[in-house]
């Protein structure tokens, strides 16, 4: 038997239509078995139909999904249908609901320890368990998920990753759910103990840092709003060093991110708006007095090959594997028609995954923008 199938179809491309959900569901029982877990993407228009469809179908089975603006996985990808990951064995995991997200997740923290102790998770158990977590876009409240699971995790420091949810395009709606049941407003999570052997989180920045770089001296952390670089105006500062007015920088401000630097890393938050009183809206937290630089694009190729190139040093090869991007990078890829070619490149490097892409990105206890996250499972 196959530890793990993975699946994907394009054939629904209006609202309310099963094909493409039928297709994923021949494909994933063909080995006559039940899932432990089903990790699935889909467009937003069919997410809440293939959420019921799944909870229905896979009652004994973890299934956990989230909106998407790109769907895919070994077998293919695109802007619509549903791409999904099948594992039947191999594993042990435990999911729930963190509600009340744009609020206070941290209330509901208890059901991050039950699945913690439900899996029995120990200090024995470093790299080889993990979170996998949804949650909904434009609510500010990746941060204060990602506060709730350390909370709950106490000095075990499990790792977390994922993905803030895909919206549909021209809105702010997004949708995750787990087991059949879909949220607006709460972020759903795994947790997951390879009995295979490791798993290995890998980040790759897709932006590049230039030379301009600079203190954040006054900010509105939960906010996300930066007012000074260097005791100037932000948006001021940043349309200086680009040379442009700030009506300019307002229009064009996610072309130009900003890096957040801790020790030799460099993590990536996006600009929303410019305000009139020259502050920058951001779309993850900046803090007082902390380094950062501005970033510009990296080349497509180059930023894709690092990550293959690190999934290579592995030391393994992964039977199955979670690959999570930015909806904007993806846009970048579409215009270089280069796409196709990435999802190829990670089936030929990784093999069995499954593909999502989103708002933002959660790695190393921060909510990230831009970024290519990639979870390997021996």
């Amino acid at each position: 038997m196959e530890r793990c199938i993975a699946a994907f179809s394009s054939r629904s491309t209006q609202i309310g239509q099963t094909y493409s959900f039928d297709d994923v569901y021949e494909r994933i029982s063909e080995s006559g078995e039940k899932p432990v877990l089903i990790i699935f993407a889909s467009d937003y228009d069919n997410f809440m139909l293939y959420s019921g469809l799944f909870g229905d179908r896979y009652p004994d089975t973890t299934v956990i999904g989230m909106s998407s603006f790109t769907s895919s996985s070994s077998e293919g990808g695109s802007s619509s249908g549903l791409a999904a990951v099948a594992v039947f064995s191999g594993i042990e995991c435990a999911g729930g609901v963190l509600n009340d997200a744009s609020r206070c997740p941290l209330l509901h923290k208890k059901e991050a320890e039950r699945a913690i102790s439900a899996l029995g998770i120990n200090k024995n158990d470093a790299g080889k368990v993990c979170c996998l977590e949804f949650t909904p876009a434009f609510g500010k409240r990746e941060e204060l998920v990602l506060d709730a699971f350390r909370e709950a995790s106490g000095d075990l420091d499990i790792p977390v990753f994922g993905s803030t949810a895909g919206v549909r395009r021209g809105t702010k709606r997004s949708l995750v759910s787990l087991n059949g049941k879909v949220y607006d407003d709460a972020c759903v999570f795994v947790y997951i103990r390879n009995l295979c052997g490791r798993i290995a989180l890998l980040r790759e920045n897709t932006y590049k840092h230039t030379d301009n770089f600079f203190m954040i001296t006054n900010v509105d952390s939960e906010r996300r709003i930066v007012h000074e670089f260097n005791g100037r105006p932000a948006g001021t500062y940043i349309a200086a060093l680009l040379g442009v007015d700030p009506d300019v920088l307002n229009r064009d401000i996610m072309l130009h991110p900003i890096g957040r630097i801790y020790g030799e890393n460099i993590y990536i938050t996006d600009g929303e708006s410019v305000d009139k009183n020259g502050s920058v809206s951001c779309f993850s937290y900046l803090y007082n007095y902390s380094r950062a630089v501005l970033l510009e694009p990296d080349d497509a190729n180059v930023s894709s090959k690092r990550l293959m190139e690190k999934i290579d040093r592995l030391g393994f090869a992964p039977s199955f594997s979670v690959a999570i991007n930015c909806a904007y990078d993806f846009d970048i890829f579409e215009d270089k028609g280069f796409t196709e070619d990435f999802i190829k490149r990670i089936g030929e490097d990784a093999g069995t995954f499954v593909g999502m892409s989103g708002c933002g990105e959660q790695a190393d206890g921060l909510h990230l923008n831009k970024t290519m996250l990639f979870a390997a499972f021996e």
